[in-house]
């Protein structure tokens, strides 16, 4: 059934789900919430975060999340084990390729050969880095299936303490985060990600097929005013700076600035999905073992959302 508007104050609710918080993949959400563009299209957000892509889609798979953000890997398996019955890609997110994530080490590991017998910390095994930095071990020589131990993160993913305190010798990183990290001299930066795979879509906006066939319209409203958040961080620095200032006081202004002159400019301000990188990443997901099957584009992408005639 559609979604019906709340008798409060007529407005939609609507859960908006994350697979982790305090990156600058939120940024978008925040802004449009703070300048009320979600309102203004009749949506009251909350947003629910469920650490791990592969617990994110399954949440999603039992229907207890709307809308979701996650990246393509954990996406592509729960497709394929069926834990996100109906899952569809409809937009792209804000941090849409691998120019966003980055593989950064302990300062004294000066070859990836060295992280041979090392921890690895991970946001989850089912996450993005999960299955990425199986890509980046496998092109650095190692076997990542027995050369390394993977450690789960979950909600301590976004810290820098446990790489400080030399718990995990690697792990894949976003702003502010690398920038806080790199700053303070916990890590070293290697190379985004994109270097060993230079074009895939990453960063996804997913929703599931029953919710879009009831609420069309409603889905292009979420769209539009998280599309609007993002232009409106990328057109006024200034603004975005105070407010992630705000939202992360404990990070020190240079960490903040660094990370906004290297992130959003290249930030995907429109949601268009690069379908050509889907294939790459289904390929890379193939090749990798963490998916059995490709999948058709009908099967898992739907981009009704996106269309939006007069806006």
């Amino acid at each position: 059934m559609p979604i019906a508007p709340t008798d409060n104050a007529s407005l939609t609710d609507i859960t908006w789900g994350f697979a982790n918080q305090g990156g600058h993949h939120d940024w978008p959400f925040v802004m449009a919430q703070a300048k009320g563009f979600f309102a203004e299209e009749g949506i009251n957000l909350s947003t629910r975060v469920v650490p791990g892509g592969d617990a994110l889609a399954a949440a999603m798979g039992r229907g207890e999340i709307q809308i979701g953000r996650m990246g393509t890997p954990p996406f592509l398996q729960a497709i394929d084990n069926g834990s996100f019955p109906g899952g569809k890609m409809v937009a792209s997110h804000v941090m849409h390729n691998l120019d966003h994530f980055f593989l950064v080490v302990r300062p004294e590991i000066e070859d990836l050969s060295q992280l041979k017998g090392q921890n690895i910390g991970v946001l989850s095994r089912g996450s993005c880095d999960g299955h990425l930095m199986k890509m980046e071990l496998r092109r650095a020589g190692l076997d990542p299936e027995h050369d390394v131990t993977y450690l789960e993160l979950r909600e301590r993913y976004e810290s820098i303490d446990g790489m400080a305190r030399g718990e995990y010798a690697a792990k894949l990183t976003t702003e502010p985060m690398l920038a806080a990290g790199e700053l303070t001299g916990a890590w070293r930066l290697v190379e985004p990600v994109s270097v060993a795979e230079p074009h895939f879509q990453w960063g996804l906006l997913v929703a599931r097929d029953e919710f879009i066939d009831d609420n069309p319209e409603l889905l292009q409203r979420l769209l539009r005013a998280h599309a609007r958040g993002a232009r409106y961080c990328q057109q006024n620095p200034i603004e975005t700076r105070a407010m992630v200032k705000q939202e992360m006081p404990d990070y020190a202004d240079e960490v903040i600035d660094l990370a906004l002159t290297r992130t959003l400019p290249i930030w995907n301000t429109t949601g268009e999905l690069d379908l050509p990188g889907v294939e790459v990443a289904i390929e890379m997901m193939l090749s990798i073992g963490s998916i059995q099957r490709r999948p058709s584009l009908d099967e898992i992408v739907d981009l009704r959302g996106l269309e939006t005639p007069g806006h």
